[in-house]
């Protein structure tokens, strides 16, 4: 299948376009690389894009993560390039497209929702169901486990009691969990079926009588029934509800009788219990003795590294810490120009050599048993410029300004994200990414229900147990990339009635990219006070000589 193939069959069948989502049946989660239609279509390798294909023309959209990616990965005389951050996919069709034609898609790989909202918002548009859609699944077979009891307070049963309770004030007989991290939290499951995110690929369906089936492809679990036996499943199920957010828009040929109910499971998730909480700070304790080792080795051995034997380094030191499962996303090792890509990704071509004179940004994190980590930490190779210190000082003012705030429960992340901009605002600068996301617990690095983002203002609010990370950063074109990244968890303040960011990141902030006569003394304060918890906390896990860097590295400003 190639772009050129597709536009012939498009003439041939009279239909004026075809509709290409990132992703497969599990709607809005990672896809393997044979799984990626947008990426054997266009090679562009970004883990979100839209594909329009026209008769004649094909359009990408791209939101602004991978604005500067697209353009280098992708043909741009066959492709357009629409950035998201301008125009939304529908209002780009509402101003470029026939109002009387019709678009072909995927039922798989659409959501409900997305359908719904493109009918509704373009209604002389017909949108026609290609009936001969796949799911887009990897045909390897998944090994399952359990996440040990030791690492969860609630067994599974004990948490389908409480999805169960949610169901009966819903007036609902049945419940399609179609999200894999709810299943997985659900059943306290875990799988291999991709490298990062270790999710059971599945769905389940959960009766309010206490009874479940599980439905999975591709799988050694024993008690999964293949997925298309739903059709038969969901037939006869008169009040069944289902998140229309992320289940495929096939459904509806499987069952008339369904409404749309918000899982509960992704609020349960994102708070954390006291079993989660401890281990998620444990987990990044160790996570940050790994990368702060690291960053010791880094300072004195980066000559003729590559931004590839950097990604193979760092890893080896996560791989010595004590529950460790696997990275938690493809390592962001961005030297220089790269760092400007807000998600590079190295391969051999793009590869670059360390020299003095630049920056690395370095993003990555962790799977472990007890916890996920993401954390991102920008290091100057050799003497930065004084451009370098000063953008890189207004990305920690913008970190702290968000990092140090305190406000009421249920305060939305759109109304957090521009606490965080205003540093950078103020001297007509921005960046064009969310400022945060949740995180899972040995589970997505990108987790709901809640974001800090200009554009969550439908998401959920922040609660205690929340955790979040903090992100913003700084990106010049062809030049380099500033990015500081912390994960916190929500807490009370004492004596308050207000929410605070706890950090549960412990790695030291690259200190000769700090003009400290840029820091109000609060923000100055902040550092000191965050790098002496940095050093208590992992001087008793370092080396002689790693203690006495430690210090160098984390002394007051």
């Amino acid at each position: 299948m190639d772009i050129n193939s597709i536009q012939k069959d498009l003439k041939k069948k009279n239909i004026n376009a075809c509709l290409f989502m990132h992703g497969n049946l599990f709607i809005n989660e990672d896809i393997l690389e044979d799984e990626n239609q947008i990426l054997k279509l266009t090679n562009f390798s970004g883990s979100y894009a839209i594909l329009l294909i026209l008769q004649t023309k094909s359009y990408l959209f791209v939101d602004g993560r991978y604005e500067l990616q697209a353009k280098n990965e992708v043909n741009t005389k066959k492709i357009e390039i629409i950035k998201l951050s301008k125009i939304s996919l529908i209002d780009w069709l509402k101003s470029n497209f026939p109002k009387t034609s019709s678009i072909l898609y995927n039922p798989w790989e659409i959501s409900l929702s997305q359908l719904a909202n493109l009918q509704i918002n373009l209604p002389l548009i017909d949108f026609i169901e290609n009936v001969n859609s796949t799911k887009n699944l990897s045909p390897n077979i998944a090994k399952t486990f359990q996440h040990h009891k030791k690492f969860n307070l609630l067994s599974s049963k004990e948490k389908q009691q409480k999805v169960i309770k949610y169901l009966k004030k819903k007036k609902l007989t049945s419940y399609l969990i179609t999200s894999p991290s709810n299943v997985s939290w659900l059943l306290n499951l875990r799988s291999n079926a991709l490298p990062y995110s270790p999710i059971f690929r599945g769905y389940a369906l959960l009766n309010i009588d206490g009874s479940m089936k599980v439905f999975a492809d591709n799988t050694d679990l024993k008690i999964a029934l293949p997925i298309d036996s739903l059709k038969k499943e969901l037939a006869n199920i008169k009040k069944l509800g289902l998140d229309f957010q992320t289940t495929p828009s096939i459904i509806k040929n499987f069952s008339d009788s369904f409404i749309n109910v918000p899982d509960i499971i992704d609020n349960l998730k994102s708070i954390k219990d006291k079993t989660e909480l401890k281990g998620i700070i444990e987990a990044h304790i160790r996570d940050g003795v790994a990368v702060s080792k690291f960053i010791y080795w880094l300072e004195k051995n980066y000559h003729n590294q590559t931004e590839l034997d950097i990604k193979d380094k760092l890893l080896s030191y996560r791989k010595k810490e004590k529950n460790f499962y696997s990275e938690s996303f493809a390592t962001i090792s961005a030297y220089g120009p790269n760092g400007a890509i807000v998600h590079y990704n190295p391969t051999k071509k793009t590869n670059l050599t360390l020299k003095k004179g630049s920056l690395l940004l370095l993003d990555s994190g962790g799977q472990y048993y007890d916890g996920t980590t993401d954390i991102t930490r920008t290091i100057a190779i050799g003497k930065p410029t004084d451009e370098m210190i000063d953008k890189a000082t207004l990305v920690l003012k913008s970190h702290i300004a968000l990092a140090s705030s305190l406000f009421p429960e249920n305060t939305s992340g759109s109304e957090l994200d521009l606490l965080a901009r205003q540093p950078l605002l103020k001297h007509n600068l921005d960046y064009l990414h969310g400022t945060g996301h949740g995180v899972g617990y040995f589970s997505n690095v990108h987790e709901g229900p809640h974001r800090i983002s200009i554009h969550a203002k439908k998401s959920a609010s922040l609660q205690k147990n929340m955790i979040t990370s903090i992100e913003p950063g700084y990106y010049k074109e062809n030049s380099f990339g500033i990015r500081i990244e912390n994960l916190y968890y929500i807490k009370e303040k004492k004596n308050t009635s207000l929410l605070s960011f706890e950090p549960l990141t412990l790695v030291p902030i690259d200190k000769t990219l700090i003009n400290k006569y840029l820091l109000t003394k609060d923000e100055e304060t902040w550092v000191n006070t965050y790098h002496k918890q940095v050093f208590n906390t992992l001087k008793k896990y370092l080396t002689k000589q790693e203690l006495i860097w430690l210090k160098e590295k984390t002394s007051p400003l």
